[in-house]
């Protein structure tokens, strides 16, 4: 018995000890823990994200720190859900549409025992103050895996959702602006392509991006092209004209100007902004040759009224001169033949003058009349180009307007289809009644079709644009484009059709115009071939 109390003694002292050492343990151990908890409330205190934790299952009542209260527009330590006056002084809402206290993500988490994913919320604070935030929660389980309450974070992305608006703003503004607004590096491979460069060159955004610029575009530049880069590395900026091509194979001219940015990790962008001036350019040119052919015009108007004196006094000369005593016979030939030509030099004068005296008000014009002046006048290339002329007048064609207008507009064609035929051909001129199969309109119609070189496909839909042509140098493109607007001021049309066959072609040019005042009817078919 002595020996079992010894024995109960020391195992006693042994177990006390074990017991001191123990709690002593879980004395440093509650310390740490302790201090854990109060640096991890800290740091919960400092972030500068908001943090919500629901201390029930049923998440009825849910602390913030500093930055979520603050965010809440609360007093830190009180509960989310509850404030002194019984109204939250805020409302949370999820693509537009307001949520209620148990659609929260905190109480979602511990509804579901799951995790709520980021989801994207706007908080609107009842004085008038607005957040938009990142938010994701958790659920918390306790010991035995039940729910005993659940924790949020919210990120506060006011600042970088009102920078992707400013952005995205700016955006939408590059991309309605009418320029072409492009980004690439200096080796010309580009990262941005507004919509505006879609629309001038044709190709979508996702097609050139990552490509060679000058490349895509085959770009000429004025000058050399490091006479371009020097000035744009010095000074950042460069100006200037440039020619590009469009994916359909069009040339375009530009006036271009370039920045040169340092962008992000050190690499240095141009932003180009081109913009199309080709029409621009062209109707300049346009404008110089029509302002040299009318100072021609003029000039030629001058002279011709100055012939007419001494053409006068000429030809009373040869009047004279015909029946003269002292000529003889043969002598008498010649006169008469001189006073033939000098009568067609006067013919031709007047005519000239005629283009340039044109009358303020509508008068009675005949279409058969206009048509055969401008034949006169384009008689001589007719007879060297080789061609036979066929002109059908089945009606005068008289219509009230204005008779120079109507030159302009034939004399256009006629030129147009004796140029088609520098080989020889045959050009068919026709005026005759009809009635306007769309409208039912009656007038009058004057074609003038030719079998010479045709007209492309790919031509027909721009033959009637200014300053489309053809003619490469030698024209203006304004011709057709200027006789559809004068035949429209008539309340008239112009159209046209070319027909390939095998050997030959034909074209065809249409003019209609109603509500002719129809003269005495007449049928005159000529056929003149070429000497």
């Amino acid at each position: 018995m002595h020996r079992k109390a010894r024995q109960l003694e020391t195992l006693n002292r042994q177990l006390e000890e074990r017991v001191l050492q123990r709690t002593a343990e879980i004395r440093e151990l509650n310390s740490e823990l302790q201090q854990r908890v109060a640096e991890l409330e800290t740091i919960m205190q400092v972030l500068p994200m908001g943090v919500a934790v629901a201390h029930d299952p049923e998440c009825r009542f849910i602390t913030g720190n500093a930055a979520l209260s603050d965010l809440m527009g609360m007093k830190q330590g009180d509960n989310l859900l509850k404030s002194g006056d019984g109204e939250l002084p805020y409302d949370i809402y999820q693509n537009g549409q307001k949520l209620q206290p148990g659609e929260f993500p905190v109480q979602r988490a511990a509804a579901n025992r799951e995790l709520v994913g980021t989801v994207e919320l706007e908080v609107r604070r009842r004085d008038g103050q607005m957040a938009h935030v990142l938010a994701s929660a958790n659920p918390l389980f306790d010991d035995s895996g039940q729910i005993r309450g659940a924790v949020g974070v919210f990120f506060d992305v006011t600042e970088r959702k009102s920078l992707e608006d400013i952005l995205r703003e700016r955006a939408e503004l590059l991309d309605l602006a009418s320029e072409a607004i492009v980004v690439h590096d200096s080796a010309g491979i580009l990262s941005f392509w507004n919509s505006g460069a879609e629309a001038l060159y044709g190709w979508k955004r996702e097609e050139v991006l990552g490509e060679d610029i000058n490349r895509i575009l085959r770009t000429g530049f004025p000058v050399p092209q490091k006479e371009v880069e020097a000035p744009l590395a010095a000074a950042g900026r460069w100006e200037g004209n440039l020619t590009h091509y469009t994916r359909d194979g069009r040339e375009l001219i530009v006036a271009s100007r370039q920045a040169l940015k340092l962008g992000s990790r050190g690499r240095s962008v141009i932003l180009e902004i081109n913009r199309d001036i080709t029409a621009q350019l062209q109707a300049e040119e346009a404008l110089r040759r029509a302002e040299r052919l009318g100072a021609m015009g003029r000039v030629a108007g001058i002279i011709a009224h100055e012939i007419n004196n001494p053409l006068e006094a000429i030809s009373n000369a040869f009047y004279l001169l015909r029946d003269h005593p002292s000529l003889d016979e043969e002598a008498r030939y010649y006169a008469r033949l001189a006073e033939q030509e000098l009568a067609r030099v006067a013919h031709i004068t007047r005519q000239t003058l005629s283009f340039y005296r044109e009358s303020q008000y509508p008068v009675s014009v005949a279409i058969s009349e206009v048509l055969d002046n401008v034949l006169e006048l384009q008689s001589r290339r007719v007879q060297l180009n080789g061609i036979i002329l066929e002109k059908v007048y089945r009606t005068a064609g008289i219509i009230q307007g204005f008779p120079v207008e109507l030159k302009q507009v034939f004399l256009n064609i006629v030129g147009n289809a004796i140029q088609a035929m520098p080989q020889g051909g045959r050009l068919r001129v026709r005026v005759y009644e009809c009635i306007e199969p769309s409208t039912g309109r009656q007038g009058v119609r004057a074609s003038v079709c030719d079998t010479g070189s045709g007209i492309d496909p790919e031509h027909a839909k721009r033959l009637f644009e200014p300053f489309f042509t053809t003619k490469e140098t030698k024209g203006t493109g304004l011709g057709l484009w200027i006789s559809k607007g004068i035949i429209q001021k008539y309340e008239g049309t112009i159209r046209f059709r070319s027909l390939r066959f095998a050997r030959e072609h034909a074209t065809c040019f249409s003019v209609f115009i109603p509500g002719t005042a129809f003269g005495q009817k007449q049928e005159l078919t000529v056929s003149l071939a070429a000497s």
